[in-house]
């Protein structure tokens, strides 16, 4: 799966974007990714665009997904329950709502949108 990860310095976030089929180890990638430049930029808002993702996660790994990203960011010395993240998607949320859900009944703070702008807006507090 095609992705990118980097850090905007105008908006002091970290941005990411997935494209195509998602699967566990490519995930952890990404997750491995955004905690690195989490820690060495301090930066705790993260928006990651999933609008061009045509396969997901089952249902048990999206339930195990707070997890593995509270274990990554931890082994690289940053607390998850610190950071912010807003996700937005295409018009096909019941899955995304049942990952939010999951996400923010373990301490995580994550929204889903489907619009950009409200998303950015949410995710820097404007």
């Amino acid at each position: 799966m095609p992705y990118t990860v980097i850090y905007n310095p105008e908006l002091h976030i970290i941005e990411a974007r997935l494209i195509g089929n998602m699967t566990v180890g490519e995930v952890d990638e990404i997750i491995a990714k955004t905690a690195k430049i989490a820690k060495e930029k301090e930066c705790r808002l993260i928006f990651t665009d999933f609008r061009e993702v045509s396969q997901k996660l089952s249902i048990v790994q999206i339930y195990q997904l707070p997890d593995r990203i509270k274990n990554i960011f931890t082994s690289l010395g940053v607390n998850i329950s610190l950071c912010k993240r807003a996700n937005v998607v295409a018009n096909d949320l019941d899955d995304y709502i049942f990952h939010e859900n999951v996400m923010v009944n373990r301490g995580q703070i994550e929204k889903v949108f489907t619009d950009f702008d409200q998303a950015t807006k949410w995710l820097i507090g404007k």
